[in-house]
């Protein structure tokens, strides 16, 4: 597992458990052949360049929140020296000039941070000390 893969995994597991008011899924970009319905191979795409590793909504009614009920999010995943292309830039660009929020994810911890300025969070009770706290 690449490091953007197990940033974006646990990016997925820590927002579910932290934020009940977003729903947020992996949005992949597919360029592949299938068979259609005539037998013959065509040629399947989906998603859009630049899009980010993990969409979703913003939900809940939490007064404090309201203005960003119904939100989209979008959270772009990088690690190490990765950089964001053009197109992602150009994709960050129109997601937040249509009111979505934009969220360029490097740590766990800072993007729970970030989404924490848009959504409702909600720290669980910690039974136990994880190891080197």
């Amino acid at each position: 597992m690449t490091p953007a893969n197990r940033l974006t995994a646990q990016i997925l597991l820590a927002v579910s458990r932290e934020f009940p008011d977003v729903k947020l899924w992996r949005n992949n970009r597919v360029d592949a052949m299938a068979v259609g319905a005539s037998g013959r191979m065509r040629r399947v795409k989906a998603g859009i360049d630049g899009q980010a590793d993990l969409t979703g909504i913003i939900g809940g009614a939490s007064i404090v929140y309201l203005k960003n009920r119904g939100n989209r999010l979008e959270i772009e995943v990088k690690a190490g020296k990765d950089r964001a292309r053009p197109s992602q830039l150009a994709f960050s660009q129109m997601i937040r000039e249509h009111g979505g929020v934009y969220i360029e994810a490097r740590a766990i911890e800072q993007t729970l941070n970030e989404l924490s300025l848009y959504a409702r969070r909600v720290r669980p009770a910690r039974d136990h000390q994880e190891p080197g706290e």
